[in-house]
């Protein structure tokens, strides 16, 4: 079989010739010494090579419409580093300030301004976006359901990495990143939570505009010929929300990009780490071909139970990174392994995880998962 075959055999729950291993990368990976790409098609080459199976990802990007412009202005307060932006709409001007910290992503400070999709944000917020109703307007012009540009990019963009999948025989999923992490994006997280509750009709009409431009390009995405989906659930889950909460403004949009991504024949996987035992019956519930992440140390459900709790449904997880491959030792590393398999065997499993494996987790843990797998797969 080819990786490609394996990989989406294995979603769909048919045969394979083993159990296939995807382990993602953190972006720092070229300060491990062992692993040297430099970019895309260098990446597959070396999993390539070393027989690993993997996979090629193409995101649902929006971008603002013309007549948006960014004002940025960087001021010092007391010793104290201080972020502002003017997002400046047709419709309406939105001021943001967020705490300017040392360890902020410099990739994320390159650009001519910061882009609403950061994990820094919503612990660093001085002053956020989105203030009242009114500020809401302006989400139709930074995220635009019609944007020919962004069109235009997500084909030419598409056909790069076709040719890339093809050449190495790996899958080309669509990377979703829509839903309810867009309100850690832009309200601090306790903030978030407090609009859910207090003012559920704005809430409701945030996550209905950009959902919708996300949409439209995942439209798009399938009509190319996308081999499946990666929906990004990180944050839907009830170390955060109630699953009443979830239920009102998480699931409905979760079901129709199911029902799209089937349409098209292709498959949906859905991405969420911890926080799932009080809502597993509902997300089984669901027509979600897999599961990836359930970090079985960090989460509240074991590789057991949650081959118990979603029949019919494959998981592409099996190691907590932190445990795993960043805390224990090599023999740890392999029983991950062998307990996956044992629970699963080889069908409706991808042996891997949620989170990328960091450059400073020992070398020897991820050897130690790989000859197990190579063993049992």
């Amino acid at each position: 079989m080819t990786s490609k075959e394996r990989i989406l055999n294995a979603i769909r729950g048919d045969e394979v010739d083993y159990v296939p291993l995807i382990i993602g990368w953190n972006e720092n990976q070229k300060l491990h010494e062992r692993l040297s790409w430099r970019n895309g098609r260098e990446r597959l080459a070396f999993a390539s090579q070393r027989g690993w199976d993997t996979c090629v990802s193409i995101g649902a990007t929006v971008t603002p419409a013309e007549g948006v412009s960014v004002r940025q202005t960087i001021r010092d307060e007391g010793g104290v580093k201080l972020l502002a932006q003017a997002w400046e709409t047709p419709a309406v001007t939105l001021h943001e300030e967020l705490l300017l910290t040392d360890n902020w992503d410099q990739s994320e400070l390159n650009g001519p301004y910061l882009g609403l999709l950061s994990d820094f944000r919503t612990t660093r917020y001085r002053e956020y976006p989105i203030k009242d109703a009114r500020d809401i307007d302006a989400l139709d012009y930074i995220f635009p359901v019609d944007n020919p540009g962004d069109m235009d990019s997500i084909v030419e963009s598409y056909k790069i990495q076709r040719r890339l999948a093809d050449e190495f025989q790996y899958p080309l999923f669509a990377y979703l990143d829509a839903g309810m992490d867009w309100l850690f994006w832009l309200y601090p997280l306790e903030e978030s939570v407090y609009r859910a509750i207090d003012e559920p009709d704005n809430v409701r009409l945030i996550l209905e505009k950009i959902n919708a431009s996300k949409m439209k390009r995942l439209e798009l995405l399938l009509s190319l010929g996308v081999d499946g989906v990666v929906r990004r659930g990180w944050y839907e889950c009830t170390d955060i929300w109630s699953p009443a909460l979830l239920r009102q403004f998480a699931w409905p949009a979760i079901q129709k990009e199911i029902e799209m991504t089937h349409q098209a024949d292709k498959v949906f996987i859905y991405t969420i780490d911890t926080g799932v035992k009080g809502i597993a019956a509902e997300l089984a519930a669901m027509d979600i071909d897999c599961l990836h992440g359930l970090d079985p140390a960090q989460g509240d459900m074991t590789v057991k139970d949650v081959y118990a709790a979603f029949p019919g449904k494959t998981l592409w997880g099996g190691f907590s990174g932190p445990r795993d491959f960043g805390a224990e030792t090599p023999d740890n590393a392999a029983k991950a392994v062998e307990e996956a398999i044992a629970v699963y065997g080889k069908r409706r499993l991808i042996l891997g995880m949620a989170a990328s494996y960091r450059y400073y987790y020992p070398w020897e843990n991820y050897a130690a998962a790989e000859a197990a797998w190579k063993r049992l797969r």
